[in-house]
């Protein structure tokens, strides 16, 4: 069977991905979209960024918000996503899933990289009772919540390589079981030399650092690089003036790449860039933009409360291929038969997640 970085044979595999001819800038304003309920999960609304349509399907970013109770609507059931990158940030409220049968809090402030494959549920979501409209107006961050916080709706910041992938499930969400939720999962289809992660505000690679040759910013790496196997970065800028930093500066490039995609999302404050053809182009609240690095210039001018998430992505993605759709029907008809083995987890079990799949874990 093809895995994910696979070239396409006999019709299994897909197209490869490719980004669109010519430099891309397409900046989408927050009122351009909006969140469309039950476009997967008949209880979450999904509010696109429209990287998918900018870079003709290699990326998808996108805010999913709980419009119901996990009380009320239930859990997602057992299942993965075999994408070659998919990068979740909590954004508000609280959820709960269980990784590879190891219970995890999503709150915001944490960065988590699922790695293509990484078998999940997601169980508990808060829900603040409201309607749809109220609810929409759900503000993000990316920070922990004080604890006096009013309760919100959970809702998260996901990030894909590519838009098109398998969905599995595996247990479905009302034949889940204790043992199935504590229950590790080997299968042959997680995307090669990634892994999971989980990085909390508080560990120590979540420091501030200062920002090389940008005074007025700091840099907060949510270390997605190695995971996704050098394929996606992961940064968080806020203003200076904002807080202390620690360390020598670092720059926002990777060293030694070169090419490749930028996608800015202000979560919070506003920020400065270049259009093109130099004109400045100012990002507010909610703004996305997508573009070739380097073509929309450094971040500047950052408001005093600025929170500015910042991707990016390798020119190695364009070498990869996408599943073709028959071979994604074909993959997410295997269900629980996708597993070549599965083991439950005793209680306190410390494996890593993956343990059965990652060579060395």
């Amino acid at each position: 069977m093809a895995d994910d970085l696979s070239p396409p044979d006999a019709g299994a595999a897909g197209r490869r991905l490719a980004l669109p001819p010519g430099p891309i800038f397409h900046l989408q304003r927050a009122h351009e979209a909006a969140h469309e309920i039950g476009a997967f999960r008949a209880w979450a609304g999904y509010k696109d960024y429209g990287c998918d349509a900018a870079t003709d399907g290699l990326v998808l970013f996108q805010h999913v918000l709980s419009f119901g109770s996990s009380e009320d609507s239930g859990r997602t059931g057992i299942h993965c996503h075999l994408a070659h990158v998919h990068i979740v940030l909590p954004s508000s409220g609280r959820g709960a899933f269980s990784y590879d049968g190891v219970v995890t809090e999503a709150l915001p402030g944490s960065v988590i990289c699922q790695h293509g494959g990484t078998v999940h549920d997601q169980f508990v979501y808060s829900y603040a009772a409201a309607s749809p409209e109220e609810n929409r107006k759900t503000p993000l961050t990316i920070d922990p919540a004080p604890p006096d916080a009013p309760a919100q709706s959970f809702s998260f910041l996901e990030f894909f390589v590519p838009r098109t992938v398998a969905d599995v499930e595996l247990v479905a969400p009302a034949d889940v079981t204790p043992e199935d939720q504590a229950t590790a999962w080997d299968h042959p289809y997680h995307a090669p030399g990634a892994s999971y992660a989980l990085q909390t505000a508080d560990d120590p690679g979540a420091a501030w650092r200062p920002v090389q040759d940008l005074p007025d910013l700091q840099v907060r790496d949510g270390e997605t690089w190695a995971p996704t196997n050098r394929l996606v970065a992961t940064q968080i800028l806020r203003a200076a003036a904002e807080g202390p930093a620690t360390g020598e500066a670092i720059p926002l490039e990777i060293p030694g790449e070169t090419g490749g995609l930028e996608v800015f999302l202000v979560v919070q404050g506003a920020v400065g860039f270049e259009a093109p053809d130099g004109t400045p182009v100012k990002l507010a609240t909610g703004d996305c933009l997508t573009c070739t690095a380097g073509l929309a210039g450094p971040p500047e001018a950052p408001s005093a409360d600025l929170r500015l998430l910042r991707f990016f992505v390798s020119s190695r993605a364009e070498a990869l291929y996408e599943r073709s759709r028959e071979e994604i029907e074909r993959l997410e008809a295997l269900g629980p038969g996708i597993a070549r083995r599965r083991e439950v987890r005793p209680q306190g079990d410390a494996r890593p997640v993956n343990f059965l799949s990652d060579p060395g874990a």
